[in-house]
């Protein structure tokens, strides 16, 4: 349990420090673009490589299939509905005329539950798929943490209320590792393939609507290289590791 605790901190800190570095340093809109790419490739071969590999061996390949579609739709709903409330669409660029606090915290929320179930149930299965899942969500977490955090005190909004907000996400995304590891620690390995074939999917269609084309509108052609720079650490990690 200490490692999942240590696990679950760390893949938090990553939006914790990427909304410090957002608030107190003028960060190049380039450099953040480049690093959402790396963060978007690491998501991209950990959910390849760790979840879906997994979800093969325990649920099988058609339980697989319907599970990863399954949370991908579930994640489109749920984006759209952050949306009417006020959030960001596919990109987190916000204006104080559009954007209500509430909904900037649901929208990250929505992000960061299926990267957190994951690493949860990650940690189940083996330290080793739990480090490269924890490894990429780190990377993903801290260019989300300072494009957001640069955002919206852009806006006009203090710094405080912003910090505020990231600390309160990430305490969220490190219950639910929590939650995933000790709830879905007594169910059968079907339910927990089934599981993970869900978040991959919900993270697919975060990484694909959130983080690839913003990096893409800040750093431009560059970013197709940086992502697949992000896809090739996690690759190797993950084939030292597991």
């Amino acid at each position: 349990m200490v490692q999942v605790v240590i696990y679950g901190f760390v893949g938090a800190l990553g939006l914790i420090t990427g909304s410090i570095c957002g608030c107190f340093f003028n960060i190049k809109e380039k450099t953040i673009g480049i690093l959402m790419a790396f963060g978007a490739g690491a998501l991209i071969a950990a959910l390849s490589f760790g979840l879906l590999e997994e979800s093969y061996r325990l649920s099988g390949l058609y339980h697989t299939i319907w599970a990863f579609a399954f949370g991908g739709l579930l994640f489109v709903l749920g984006d759209l509905l952050i949306i009417k409330l006020g959030g960001r669409g596919h990109k987190r660029h916000y204006s104080s005329q559009e954007t209500t606090g509430w909904a900037i915290v649901l929208g990250a929320v929505l992000d960061g539950i299926p990267e957190s179930l994951a690493l949860g149930v990650a940690l189940l299965l083996g330290k080793s798929l739990g480090f490269v899942i924890m490894i990429a969500i780190f990377l993903s977490n801290f260019p989300e943490g300072i494009s957001s955090a640069y955002d919206l005190t852009r806006t006009g909004q203090k710094r405080n209320s912003v910090l505020l907000t990231w600390f309160l996400v990430a305490f969220v995304g490190f219950i639910f590792v929590i939650f995933g590891y000790m709830v879905f620690g007594h169910i059968s390995q079907t339910v927990l393939g089934v599981t993970e074939a869900i978040a991959a999917g919900a993270l697919l269609a975060m990484v694909s609507s959130t983080m690839i084309p913003e990096s893409f509108r800040e750093s431009g052609f560059s970013a197709s290289l940086v992502t697949m720079f992000g896809f090739l650490v996690i690759f190797f990690l993950s084939k030292i590791a597991l």
